[in-house]
């Protein structure tokens, strides 16, 4: 069978609508086509559609804020996960006696800091001298306990180490640990290290900067010193930071929204 020219199909396509029988439902136009009695929605050809249907992420608390404050209303309502950093609010939900289609959703994913990521892509992986040294003067501006100088001093002193046998450690009063090593000439020294290191950076983009401590554990492995780093309180960390972000999304909200905690 030959193509339909545009116009041919054009017809064809008004022939169809017009001996189509229509009925709605609610505020919705349905038409059933007389050669097979399918059923077709005529939403598309009506000036507006019956309802919302968007489902908006945004990685800003008050771009959400912004947004609910354009749309919200009676229905909508909002859950907040505090482990899986996210924030959803639907938009048109259930009223009391009056259930919804709920397809109108908005919501905040939050999104770990560059500086936080950096820390945290180093966590939980063993770590050689070497490694570790390049990792701390590539990230010695995010520290601030101990100062910056301190770091790369440290580092310094990695470079210096870098052939030596490390033999033993002890723990100091003040928590920090010295090693002792042995050098190639038979020449004895040593080395003192933090047990860890506090650095400044937002958990989330769009955050203050605070305080996150990071601990630094330590091994002698053959004679070869290793580092691996772990995030303290983690899980108390993020809590609090997504307490912020609910706090944030609050007092930026023009109407008070009912906000339920999912995790």
């Amino acid at each position: 069978m030959a193509d339909l020219t545009e116009h041919e199909a054009a017809a064809k396509d008004a022939a169809a609508i017009a001996s189509l029988s229509q009925f709605s439902a609610g505020n919705l136009g349905f038409g059933i086509i007389p050669d097979d009695f399918s059923v077709v929605d005529l939403e598309k050809f009506q000036a507006a559609p019956p309802r919302i249907r968007a489902d908006h992420t945004f990685v800003d608390v008050r771009s959400l804020a912004k947004y609910l404050n354009r749309f919200a209303g009676e229905g909508t309502m909002i859950t907040a996960d505090y482990k899986g950093g996210e924030i959803v609010a639907c938009v048109d939900g259930d009223k009391p006696e009056e259930p919804s289609h709920k397809t109108h959703y908005a919501s905040f994913s939050a999104q770990k800091s560059d500086v936080l990521s950096a820390w945290l892509n180093v966590c939980g992986k063993p770590m050689s001298q070497v490694d570790f040294g390049l990792f701390l003067e590539a990230r010695a501006v995010d520290v601030v306990t101990p100062d910056s100088a301190d770091v790369m001093d440290m580092v310094m002193k990695f470079d210096a180490t870098k052939k030596v046998t490390f033999k033993s450690s002890s723990r100091l009063s003040d928590g920090s640990r010295q090693f002792q090593y042995v050098e190639e000439n038979d020449q004895r020294g040593g080395v003192t290290l933090p047990d860890h290191f506090m650095v400044r950076a937002s958990v989330y983009r769009g955050m203050e900067p605070q305080n996150i401590k990071f601990m630094v554990r330590y091994r002698i492995t053959d004679g070869a010193l290793r580092f691996q780093v772990e995030m303290h309180d983690k899980e108390e960390v993020f809590r609090v930071a997504m307490e912020k972000c609910v706090d944030a999304l609050v007092a930026d909200l023009k109407q008070e929204l009912p906000i339920f905690v999912t995790g």
